[in-house]
Parts: structure tokens; sequence; C-alpha cells
């Protein structure tokens, strides 16, 4: 009981201290800057720890772990913020997020055992890391929950208090027994750990987080996210399909290489993605009034902000780059200078998509977004078979840029074109 009593007193106290939209923008840029360093600081440390060969077994393991963990996903989130008028409680979101779970597992032991052939080892490594990515994903209910209550300081801090010590534990284990099953494992339960401690207690003192099984509202919910679920995991596999192709057509070196090379994208992806999400509500109310100006205007400034940023990454990759991946991985990687710039380039588009994917999402233009993220897709599956087939690693760069650029091109034509029907029709 006092145990129990002096939590509660830790959580109260915990979420009681004041937030202002300045400290909510610095703790969601550093729980989303360390929980996407994550994945970059994992993939280029389990190499030299373990080599390349093992190295090179972890990168199509985080790689499909990422892909199905959007199952778990599911972009409730991105439609929980934006239900302005609530229509659906915590707790039907929370019934939908065990649906999702189970569904997740189901779906990462086929695809482990499909990817991994008769490898067992790789196997299993791929299906733990499916489950460490879920636990992130189920998260995501608590994290949406504060950004929509106004603390988003809450949600960097999760993120960043639970990923710190999933990583380190993993990294540490890692390092003593070079056992990769172990560490992901031990990972695992570090990560749950860090779930109820900074996203489920706390959750408690602001709401009854009880889970509410009403089948009417679990099929609303499944219903209206599911073209955004869609969207999001076909360009998840739009992010992974040069990783796969990769994996599939060459030794499991070549993945560890082109795995390191991909990582610096993730900068450009997490920037982006700090600048967007704060943004979500403002441009949903924007999108709302009759005055579509300041909403235009916003669109315009995050736009360009992304793009200045990915020059700056550009330039840092051709100075830098190299240098630092040789140091951190220990692997020889000077004759791929130039496919590091492409796919750094390539993840500035991807990160202008992306946002055009928000922005689309506000105007509730799924079908729009269903169709771009299909076209890209099928771009990506056909793109990165053959580029990667005739090129190699420069090939999954050609074959990742092609498929991005084809999503930018489409989301950005919907919202000129959905922007300009809008205020033809008003005028």
């Amino acid at each position: 009981m006092k145990v129990n009593k002096l939590l509660t007193i830790a959580c109260h106290k915990y979420v009681s201290s004041e937030t202002s939209e300045k400290n909510n923008f610095v703790w969601n840029m550093i729980g989303s800057m360390i929980f996407a360093a994550a994945s970059m600081i994992l993939s280029l440390l389990i190499i030299r720890i373990v080599g390349e060969d093992d190295g090179g077994i972890f990168a199509i393991a985080i790689t499909v772990a990422q892909m199905l963990a959007f199952i778990e996903y599911y972009e409730t989130r991105t439609f929980q913020v934006t239900d302005t008028k609530s229509t659906f409680e915590f707790g039907h979101y929370k019934a939908v997020k065990y649906i999702l779970f189970v569904v997740s597992v189901v779906v990462s032991i086929v695809y482990s055992i499909l990817t991994a052939k008769s490898n067992i080892y790789k196997c299993i490594v791929i299906l733990l890391m499916c489950i460490y990515r879920f636990v992130d994903a189920y998260a995501d209910l608590y994290e949406g929950t504060f950004q929509k209550d106004g603390r988003l300081d809450l949600t960097g801090k999760s993120q960043a208090f639970r990923t710190v010590m999933s990583v380190t534990v993993m990294l540490v284990v890692l390092i003593i027994t070079k056992n990769m099953i172990l560490a992901i494992s031990l990972s695992i339960l570090i990560a749950i750990l860090g779930l109820i401690i900074f996203d489920v207690m706390p959750m408690k003192t602001f709401r009854n987080i009880a889970v509410i099984w009403n089948e009417k509202y679990i099929l609303g919910i499944l219903k209206n996210c599911f073209p955004l679920f869609i969207g999001s995991f076909l360009w998840s596999y739009i992010l992974s399909a040069s990783r796969i192709a990769i994996d599939a057509k060459m030794a499991s070196n070549y993945s560890a290489y082109f795995q390191t090379l991909f990582m610096p994208v993730s900068i450009v992806n997490l920037f982006a993605t700090f600048v967007m999400k704060p943004a979500l509500t403002k441009l949903a109310d924007e999108y709302a009034s009759d005055y579509k100006k300041p909403f235009i205007v916003s669109i315009s400034k995050i736009s360009v902000i992304i793009v200045g940023f990915t020059i700056i990454c550009i330039i840092g990759a051709w100075i830098l780059g190299i240098p630092v991946l040789q140091i951190l991985t220990g692997s020889e990687l000077i004759q791929y200078r130039m496919v590091l710039i492409l796919l750094m380039f390539a993840g500035g588009i991807n990160a202008l998509s992306y946002f055009g994917y928000y922005v689309l999402t506000v105007m509730r233009k799924s079908g729009m977004i269903i169709i771009g993220y299909i076209v890209s897709a099928i771009v990506a599956k056909l793109a990165n078979e053959y580029l990667v087939a005739r090129y190699g690693i420069k090939g999954g760069a050609y074959g990742f840029l092609t498929s991005v650029m084809v999503l930018f091109l489409i989301f950005y034509f919907c919202i000129i074109y959905t922007i300009l029907k809008k205020n033809t029709k008003r005028d």
C-alpha cells in the first residue's frame, strides 16, 4: 500500500508541473530526436559489436520491424489528435490497440518465417525486433492522448526516457554477451517497464484508462483509420523496399553497408516530424475556417523549412558523412559517398511527401492518400528489384529516390488541386 501511495504521489508530481508551448516544443523535439536516433545508433553500433554479417541480419530485422509496426500504429494517433469533436473515447482506442497488437504479432511470426527462410536465428531476431517495436506502437496511444490534452511535453519525456532505457540495456547486454537474442529480449522487458512508468501511470492521473469494448466504436475507429493505415503501411514499404531488395539479392554484409548509409536519412525525417506534429492541430483549425490564407502560409513555411534543413544535411553528409560512419561501424565505405548524397536528397523529398500526407489527412482526402501510396509502392517494388539487381547498392539509392519523388509529386499536386478547387467554390 505504501509503495502504491508513493507511486501515486510521484505520478501526480510528474504531471502537475505547468507546461508551455516552448516546453512542449523542446520536449517533443528531444523525445523525437532520441526515438529516431535510436534506430540509427543501434544499427551503427551493432555492426561494430557483432560484425557485418550479424549486423546485416539486425539491419533487415529492424527494417521489417519498423514496417510491420505500422499495423499496430494503424495511424490512430493522427486521427485521434485531429478528432476535435472527441467522437471516440480513450477506452475505445485502447480496445483497438489490443486487437491490433494480436494481429501484429501473428503477421510478424508469418513474415519472419518467410523472410528468414531456413535461418532460425535470423527468424528469431526479426520476430523479437518486431515485438520490441510493437511496444512503442502501443505507447503511441498514450502519447497521442497527452498531445491532444496539450501535454506534448509528457509525450516527449516518455519517448526519451523509454528509449534511453531500452537501448542502453540492449547495447550493454550485447557488448557483454554478443548475443542478439538475449539483448533484444531483455530490451523488450525494459521497454514494457518504461511504458508503465512513463505512460500508463501518468495517464491515470488524467483520466479513466479502462478499455471499452464497444463494437460500434471499435469498428468506427478501424474504418476511419483504415485509409490512413494503408497509406502509412505503404509509405513504410516504400522506405523499406530498397533494403528488402538488397537483403534478397545480395549478401548480408551489403545489407549492413546500405543500412549504415541509409541511417542518416532519418535525421531529415526526424526534423520534419518534430516540426510537423505540433502543427497538426493548428493546421486542422486553419483548414476548418473559411479563410484559407493562414493554412496556405503554414504549409509553405513548413515546406521551406524542410527544404532548408535538407540542404544543410546534404552539405554535412558530403563533408563528414563517410568519415563519421566509418568510425562508428569500422566498415570501409569511401566508395559509397555518392550513394549517401543520393539517399540524403531522397530523404528530403520523402520528408516533404510525409508532410504532404499530414496535410491531406487534415483535408480528409484519404482517397488521394491511398492512390498516391499505391502508385508509389508499385514503383518502389518494380524500380528497386530492377535497379538493385543491375546496380547493387547504388541501385537501392536510385530506387528509393524514384519512389519518393513519385509520391511527392502526387501529394503536392493533390494539395494544390484541392485548395484551388475549394477557393473556386467559395468565389
